[in-house]
């Protein structure tokens, strides 16, 4: 594979990481054979098979990964449509989508707009538009991203920045990473210009920060949480909480904006899981409201204000919806402010 094959194979994994990152969070998207993106044909629809899960169902495809500019890109592909069949491309314009919808053409765009026919799946989401970058002060370096331990590493710094005077041993305990992973994060950090790690260890960039925390909370750290999903059909204020459970997502945003009625719950606990579902008197079930997460961070690590924030709009941002990302913005403004300045 020569340079421009790889730099096309890697703009395609993003559009699709991208678009299927940004479908609603009851839709589970699962690459069964990208190893296709390696080995390009000129066939349609063989750049990768995609599996879907939808309340239980699931759908499998082969996919076309493309940029749609015009009309005419999508003329081509009329004659491969077919149900078992899935576009993932950039986003699209009202007309071009019509256009699809009118010869069965199913696609998934960058935005998460999507209308999909196949086999008793009838998926139609519409008006969303590229998610805008909330904070756009740095570039960063797409081609690096950051490891799950990178991500856990930022909210520790982002909830209390003077932790980046503490050492590493401290730091990598309140993390709940390896004291080998806030090396290798914080060098990350440092080799983006987010932070300085000279004789005065101080935040660069406050707004980059937040945006890596929120991009890869949903696309690198929510994907492997793990915990259960739990039939919960009493109220979430009757669940009695213990020192060290705290709540993500609906509930924290409800808790710092009185702006939510929570539906979808997140609920971080210390306590094995079996256990606190014993506690909680509820059956798991697959499509359950209420998500029970083992918590990521270190047990003593402080859940203030700030943190709470952050577990909040992110957890917002991975849902998708419209009115959870319109309650993020209320909490950026209120509890999360960001500036150019480093911190003193």
């Amino acid at each position: 594979m020569n340079h421009e094959q790889e730099r096309i194979m890697n703009n395609e994994i993003e559009l699709i990481e991208v678009a299927l990152g940004n479908l609603p969070s009851h839709i589970y998207c699962q690459l069964l054979d990208d190893a296709k993106l390696h080995t390009r044909t000129d066939r349609p629809f063989t750049d990768a098979s995609l599996q879907l899960q939808v309340g239980g169902e699931h759908y499998e495809f082969d996919i076309e990964v493309k940029l749609v500019r015009r009309k005419e890109t999508l003329r081509q592909l009329i004659p491969y449509a077919s149900p078992n069949r899935l576009l993932i491309c950039n986003h699209l314009t009202p007309f071009l989508a019509d256009f699809c919808v009118e010869h069965k053409l199913n696609f998934i765009d960058e935005a998460g707009n999507a209308r999909v026919n196949c086999m008793g799946l009838n998926l139609w989401i519409d008006g969303k538009s590229p998610q805008q970058q909330l904070f756009n002060s740095h570039k960063m370096n797409t081609a690096n991203k950051p490891s799950i331990g990178v991500v856990k590493l930022l909210f520790p710094i982002l909830a209390h920045p003077h932790l980046l005077q503490y050492s590493f041993r401290e730091i990598a305990e309140l993390a709940g990473v390896s004291l080998g992973m806030v090396s290798k994060g914080l060098d990350y950090l440092e080799s983006e210009k987010l932070i300085s790690m000279g004789s005065k260890r101080r935040i660069l960039d406050e707004a980059a920060l937040y945006r890596l925390w929120i991009e890869y909370y949903r696309t690198t750290l929510r994907p492997k949480l793990g915990g259960i999903r739990l039939d919960l059909t009493s109220s979430w204020q009757q669940i009695a909480l213990e020192s060290s459970d705290y709540w993500g997502g609906e509930v924290a945003a409800d808790e710092l904006t009185h702006y939510l009625e929570p539906f979808e719950l997140q609920l971080f606990t210390f306590s094995p899981i079996q256990r606190k579902i014993a506690a909680l008197k509820v059956r798991p079930h697959p499509n359950g409201r209420l998500w029970l997460v083992p918590a990521f961070w270190g047990k003593t690590l402080d859940i203030n204000t700030k943190a709470k924030a952050l577990l909040a709009t992110a957890e917002l941002h991975a849902s998708n919806d419209s009115r959870n990302i319109e309650v993020a913005q209320k909490i950026y403004e209120k509890y999360l402010p960001y500036h150019k300045e480093s911190y003193r």
